[in-house]
């Protein structure tokens, strides 16, 4: 079976998770910095938080910009109608509501229709970078700094990779990426939020923590102080600000990401070639109506987390044989039709969501495919029986 994700061990991996080991420390610590300084470098922010997935990350940048900026239970959000379960379950869990946008031709939060959706009692939009590829944030931007909102990139999908020269996650106001199995990081588990908000970055840290006071948490806090420090240190270092969570990461899981962070240009250079290589060898199929290919937006760099294709008649015929094939695949995240979330919204107000839902599937792009995965998925999709 060619899997939709990939976990290769290199010797930097080997290495860091050894210098665990020897360190007998597993706590956050030294790696678990570095990790987070040198993603969000990368990302064109000043601030990482490290948590244990990328929900995680989600729920606490939800909740510190609630707590930071005084919005109600009831408040809106307003993110896009085919996403992960998680966009939304976060949105709720923060007692807040979540309205939806339908989605544009390239499956990101269409601007179009973002204005619409606003209303005095929206607080923030959360554009989703599916499968790879940046939402239009320049014209999203745009609409949110006009209304005075703020933006959050639930980027968990995508990194690595600009819209108009602009790296993903460096947009808003935070972003949130993950580095759970079959994604493009894969530390097992684990996420990343970035801000260029120092503000956001303690709060973050501080509700990864339990919610406990920014003045000790990890045990290096109270390393080379003076007495007089040392003394607030300790008479502060129980405290607790927020209602917080127990959403932190260990050193093992930093190693693991950390040791793939040198590479990660080619790790995307070989996921595009291996799109290119899947558009090129099916673009028969689209040019006689039987998929949609994933289209590239204008001035957008991708990621390729996976291929996206929707199919013309029915998705579970064409996912049967591809399994039977050795191909997996996965649907292109349902949303506005969950069994959950019945009576929330209506199916049939978001086109591009409904016919994602009951015609959308992807497949492997990942960075570990050979020549002959590549040839094994393409005959796959061509001897389907598509005039069935």
């Amino acid at each position: 079976m060619i899997g939709v994700g990939t976990f290769t061990v290199n010797d930097k991996m080997r290495e860091y998770v050894n210098q665990v080991l020897d360190s007998g420390r597993i706590s956050y610590g030294p790696l678990s910095r570095e990790l987070e300084q040198r993603f969000a470098a990368i990302h064109e922010c000043k601030y990482g938080v490290l948590s244990n997935s990328g929900t995680s990350s989600l729920q606490v940048a939800i909740q510190a910009m609630k707590e930071l900026y005084g919005w109600r239970d009831g408040d809106e959000i307003i993110t896009q109608s085919v996403t992960f379960v998680a966009t939304v379950n976060t949105i709720l869990h923060n007692r807040l509501k979540p309205v939806l946008v339908d989605v544009d031709d390239y499956y990101g939060l269409d601007p179009e229709k973002l204005e619409a959706a606003i209303t005095p009692r929206t607080r923030c939009v959360v554009p989703v970078h599916l499968f790879g590829q940046p939402c239009n944030m320049t014209d999203i931007q745009d609409i949110a700094h006009y209304h005075h909102l703020k933006v959050l990139e639930d980027s968990c999908e995508t990194m690595f990779v600009s819209h108009n020269d602009r790296m993903a996650g460096s947009w808003g106001d935070v972003a949130c990426f993950s580095l759970y199995v079959a994604h493009l990081l894969t530390a097992g588990v684990g996420g990343v939020g970035t801000t260029n908000d120092p503000d956001l970055a303690v709060k973050m840290r501080s509700l990864v923590n339990h919610g406990r006071d920014g003045i000790y948490l990890s045990i290096d806090d109270d390393n080379d102080l003076s007495a007089k420090r040392m003394k607030e240190v300790i008479r502060r270092r129980f405290n607790f600000e927020s209602v917080g969570h127990s959403y932190r990461i260990t050193e093992l899981e930093a190693a693991l990401a950390l040791g793939q962070l040198d590479d990660w240009s080619g790790m995307i250079r070989q996921r595009q070639e291996n799109a290119d290589y899947l558009t090129d060898k099916l673009w028969d199929l689209e040019m006689d109506d039987w998929i949609s290919l994933p289209r590239p937006r204008p001035h957008t760099e991708r990621a390729w987390m996976m291929y996206p294709i929707v199919a013309d008649g029915d998705k579970w015929a064409l996912c049967d044989h591809l399994e039977k094939r050795g191909v997996e695949t996965r649907e292109m995240l349902r949303l506005t039709d969950q069994p959950v979330y019945k009576g929330l919204w209506e199916p049939e107000n978001y086109p591009m969501a409904d016919w994602i839902n009951k015609h959308g599937i992807y497949v492997p792009s990942h960075q570990e495919l050979t020549p002959e995965d590549l040839n094994q998925i393409v005959d796959a999709f061509y001897d389907y029986e598509w005039s069935a």
